[in-house]
């Protein structure tokens, strides 16, 4: 519905909410929004390279194995469980918990994996 030519409901965006479009800038403000962005990006990389490598100085294949190894485990101990409980056409309250239970775990252990593959990606902790 229209009142006065304003759709109901559709707020105009405020200045802060506009953003300011790559065509919309002069080739000086480009330029210190670009250098401003690399500047963020560098700061950032070395902050997590200081942290992280701090706290996982050991990060190598050996770690990397010992989490893929459980996370394998996991997600199969997740699949067998399901398939056990799939057997009864009415799984109790309590099958139903240990079955969300294995799947909290598997998906939080193949989280962690793909949080330390990232920091290996990224560069944040020194190999070899």
């Amino acid at each position: 519905m229209a009142v006065g030519g304003t759709v109901i409901g559709k707020k105009k965006p405020r200045d802060s909410e506009t953003l300011l479009t790559p065509e919309m800038m002069d080739e000086g403000t480009r330029r210190r929004v670009v250098q401003f962005l690399q500047t963020l990006e560098a700061a950032i990389l070395e902050a997590n390279c200081e942290v992280i490598g701090k706290q996982l100085p050991h990060l190598d294949e050996k770690a990397f194995l010992k989490v893929a190894v459980r996370v394998a485990e996991l997600r199969a101990d997740y699949v067998a469980l399901g398939l056990r409980i799939a057997e009864q056409r009415h799984p109790d309250a309590a099958a139903i918990r240990q079955l969300s239970e294995a799947r909290v775990a598997y998906e939080e252990m193949a989280a962690v994996f793909d949080a330390a593959e990232r920091v290996v990606r990224r560069g944040y902790v020194k190999q070899g």
